[in-house]
């Protein structure tokens, strides 16, 4: 069964966790993990519980100030299991980068390219 709401609090290296079906969820900070799959384990698994759910509309925010390649393989899984989620509505990703961050940018836009969920790129001043 899927919980209603999963949330990590921010640390030094992971980035702050909250998803929710009856809310906007929110995936920001850094993401250095020194284990990156045991950080990620859990939001994969309520990922695919999603999938399976009965949820039709579904917004995710990514708001990173920076993610390793290590991380980067769990942000497409994530995606991934939104896409192929077998009872799939709306789904809307929000991906927030500062003004002057083109890497952040590059990488939204690259995720973009690998899913066929929307997409909204925000810029974020300051």
């Amino acid at each position: 069964m899927l919980p209603e709401v999963l949330k990590i609090g921010a640390k030094e290296d992971t980035p702050e966790v909250y998803l929710s079906v009856s809310d906007i969820s929110v995936i920001r900070g850094r993401s250095l993990p020194e284990n990156a799959y045991e950080f990620y384990e859990p939001i994969l698994e309520w990922f695919e519980k999603f999938s399976q759910s009965a949820v039709k509309d579904f917004t995710l925010v990514f708001h990173f100030d920076y993610f390793n390649s290590s991380s980067g393989r769990y942000i497409y899984e994530i995606l991934h299991k939104l896409d192929r989620s077998t009872n799939r509505g709306y789904f809307k990703v929000i991906w927030k980068h500062e003004k002057e961050d083109d890497l952040m940018l590059e990488r939204g836009e690259l995720l973009q390219s690998l899913c066929s969920i929307a997409f909204e790129f925000v810029v974020i001043e300051g």
